[in-house]
């Protein structure tokens, strides 16, 4: 059975805001500069790259921390601005990182609020994510992309292919936002790509639908409730139009 999630604290909206900033304007960046891809992963307590390049390096969030990995030899230090982040992982700050269009805002000296129960909430919501798409690619039909946290929105997502590649009315991105301006809690979606026959009430968002952290956090098995979730989905997706 896994860990029954936290409640939310009252500052997770300005610590969410504050990580996807230091992960469009630092982290991503850092692995774009090795390897040309700006896709992170959840690693144990946050967020960060895989480990790449030659030598080998890794740039990580773990809670309030920022962790810099070359070589097998370990920098951190808190988060406090954009421009000591930068200065930990030797990256030049640039106001358009590659990352996407709908950016925090960029002000390299002001500080990032974050607090400690709100970054361990996202930390564990990802963790809560990764473990479940790793048992959706497994136990479901169809088949599942690699999950990637994208920066730009900050959400842990797959896409789905429940038949042929190039059916695109049986397909759809799944994921875990950690929440945003429009859904202020973390929620795990199911967005199909094409929404036309969809007529049942499970589609309770205008995108597809979208089961938010309290009713997982009030589930006796929260990655069981996700699983029956996305599941239902899925079978709604595979279903005669």
């Amino acid at each position: 059975m896994s860990p029954r999630l936290a409640p939310l604290p009252d500052d997770l909206a300005t610590t969410r805001e504050a990580l996807r900033t230091v992960a469009c304007y630092v982290v991503a960046p850092a692995r774009r500069l090795v390897d040309g891809h700006i896709g992170l992963r959840p690693v144990p307590g946050g967020f960060g790259t895989p480990v790449v390049g030659d030598p080998p390096q890794q740039v990580r969030v773990e809670g309030t921390s920022l962790v810099v990995v070359r070589d097998g030899v370990d920098g951190r230090a808190p988060v406090t601005t954009l421009e000591a982040a930068a200065g930990l992982v030797g990256l030049d700050l640039v106001p358009d990182p590659g990352v996407g269009t709908d950016l925090p805002t960029f002000d390299p000296a002001a500080e990032l609020p974050i607090g400690d129960a709100s970054a361990a909430a996202i930390g564990a919501w990802y963790a809560l994510g990764d473990e479940v798409l790793t048992q959706v690619g497994s136990t479901l039909p169809g088949s599942l992309s690699e999950a990637t946290l994208w920066p730009e929105h900050f959400d842990l997502a797959a896409v789905h292919r429940g038949g042929d590649p190039d059916d695109a009315s049986r397909t759809a991105n799944v994921g875990f936002s950690p929440g945003d301006a429009a859904t202020p809690e973390p929620y795990l979606y199911v967005g199909p790509w094409e929404r036309d026959g969809l007529d049942d009430p499970f589609w309770n968002v205008s995108y597809g639908a979208q089961l938010g952290h309290a009713d997982l956090a009030a589930a006796a098995d929260p990655v069981e409730a996700a699983l029956t979730f996305i599941g239902r989905a899925l079978t709604l997706l595979a279903a005669p139009r």
